[in-house]
């Protein structure tokens, strides 16, 4: 019984520092916080609807060729030719 007496008294000290309001507004930022998550894991994982039989050896190529072109505008004077 002198447990229990001991354990309700250290209890309801503990109770004095916490403040209600403080855990109410530590759950407002969390909820804040795993909406603006949710939104990103949203827009991380939208579909552009891009076909299945797409090469990818087909497009590293055309990225080769980008990379070259870009690679001849800016050796000539240091600056892209579109600047």
């Amino acid at each position: 019984m002198s447990a229990l007496k001991s354990a309700n008294k250290e209890l309801k000290g503990m109770m004095k520092t916490v403040s209600i309001q403080d855990i109410d507004n530590l759950q407002d930022e969390m909820m804040d916080l795993m909406d603006v998550s949710n939104e990103i894991q949203e827009t991380l994982g939208r579909s552009y609807n891009v076909p299945d039989d797409i090469d990818e050896d087909e497009l590293l190529g055309e990225l080769d060729a980008l990379e070259a072109d870009m690679g001849f505008e800016t050796e000539a004077d240091g600056v892209p030719s579109y600047l």
